[in-house]
């Protein structure tokens, strides 16, 4: 035990240090910002795909782009190349990776009701990258697990700095950059997302105003918004805490006036599809408890109100397949992909569905599903039962070769070993 603590702490000394860009203070620095950088890009499109997708509207894209960047200019840290998205999550939520990649939920920007809520909201977002708290829940989590390997995985991480380094936390980075912040950090986020937002110009009213909302809808509707409270916990003391912050500010900046359009005019689409996105929640959540008939009601309810939201319509296909009507839930599929191209459950739903009546069409989805989050071994191992169907016993076996290579110990390439060692016995 002895020489594994001291080969923790000799790693340690690898480790780099870096001033935070908020505080000023000396840390401790597993990542780097180039490898900080590099994590939030590899992290975000599984993240994105997560929250069902990129919404497809492009007014709505442009105003939240704008809107975050301004936000972001301002801040301790403007030279990152920040992207904001807005997804397809019916939840209240956003959330925020290293490095700039940050997303807000159509359930959160359709409770917002001015454009400086929603600068509120992403400045909090930027302050949590500036800040660097995810990078030092990433750090306490690798260290906990170069702590607790066994020397010989320890030896193998030959510098702890760099790809290495994001190797050996690859299995517990996604937790640990939406792990939950403590009440110190929501508390820093809170004042430099206040700091940031009148900085860009913005009436700080906006902060006040939605964590009044978040705290509402939590208390009426507190399934809606649980995700949000699990990585961003609120409390009346915080609003408390923002609304002391707000009465300290330069008298012309409280008097700024909240600007509600063109925000409420941009957004207005998404008010207009929230009572289809809430019937298709509940629908959603039926199946998942294992009673698609019963989803099929609010589901198809959900398909009526807003006919032009695919994912609203995969999910329905999902209860049409689970109900043995086949036929129409292939039909459902891959009319939600053509309103849904860029959502990878859609395109893999489809792909699915048209497996044995389709296979050319369902190479065709799983070629667009890996375009959108590659790496999974699902998406191969379909690809392999796909050239199957079409005798094409070579791309089988390279598809399931690949699908074992993405996933040797899981499930899935387990189903992938045996189906290359039953082809190799034809």
């Amino acid at each position: 035990m002895r020489g594994k603590v001291f080969l923790f702490l000799a790693l340690l000394g690898l480790a780099g240090c870096a001033t935070n860009p908020v505080t000023g203070k000396v840390e401790l620095d597993l990542l780097g910002e180039e490898q900080e950088l590099l994590l939030g890009a590899q992290l975000a499109p599984a993240l994105i795909q997560d929250a069902l997708g990129p919404i497809d509207d492009p007014r709505l894209n442009k105003l939240v782009e704008e809107v975050g960047l301004k936000v972001a200019q301002v801040s301790h840290r403007p030279r990152l190349p920040y992207v904001f998205t807005p997804v397809n999550d019916p939840a209240v939520n956003a959330f925020a990776l290293p490095g700039g990649k940050i997303c807000i939920t159509r359930g959160l920007l359709a409770r917002l009701d001015s454009e400086d809520g929603l600068a509120a909201v992403l400045g909090h977002e930027v302050a949590h990258v500036t800040a660097r708290h995810a990078v030092a829940a990433y750090n306490r989590q690798v260290l906990t697990s170069l702590f607790l390997a066994s020397s010989a995985a320890v030896l193998e991480a030959k510098e702890v700095r760099g790809r290495e380094l994001i190797w050996v936390g690859g299995l517990v980075a996604a937790q640990a950059i939406l792990a939950k912040y403590s009440r110190d950090q929501e508390r820093q986020s809170d004042a430099l997302g206040l700091q940031y937002a009148v900085a860009a110009g913005y009436s700080p009213w906006g902060m006040v105003e939605t964590q009044k909302v978040l705290l509402s809808l939590h208390r009426q509707q507190p399934t809606l918004v649980e995700r949000l409270f699990a990585s961003h916990p609120h409390s009346s003391e915080r609003l408390l805490a923002t609304q002391r912050l707000v009465e300290q500010l330069p008298a012309d900046v409280v008097a700024r006036t909240p600007r509600k359009e063109p925000f409420l005019e941009v957004t207005a689409p998404l008010r207009q599809v929230q009572p289809a996105w809430e019937a298709a929640t509940e629908g959603r959540q039926l199946v998942q408890q294992g009673q698609p008939a019963k989803a099929l009601h609010p589901l198809v309810r959900a398909k009526e109100l807003a006919p032009q939201e695919g994912v609203i319509r995969t999910w329905l296909a999902v209860a049409l397949w689970d109900t043995d009507q086949r036929g129409a839930a292939r039909e459902e599929a891959l009319v939600a992909v053509t309103l849904a191209p860029r959502v990878f459950f859609s395109r893999l739903v489809a792909a699915i569905f048209s497996l044995d009546r389709d296979p050319t069409m369902s190479l065709t989805q799983l070629e667009e599903a890996e375009r959108l989050l590659s790496g999974t071994a699902l998406v191969p191992f379909l690809q392999g039962r796909a050239h199957e169907q079409l005798h094409q016993r070579a791309q089988a076996v390279e598809a399931y070769r690949e699908a074992l290579r993405r996933d040797p110990q899981g499930e899935v390439g387990q189903a992938a070993a045996a189906r290359l060692r039953a082809l190799e016995n034809l």
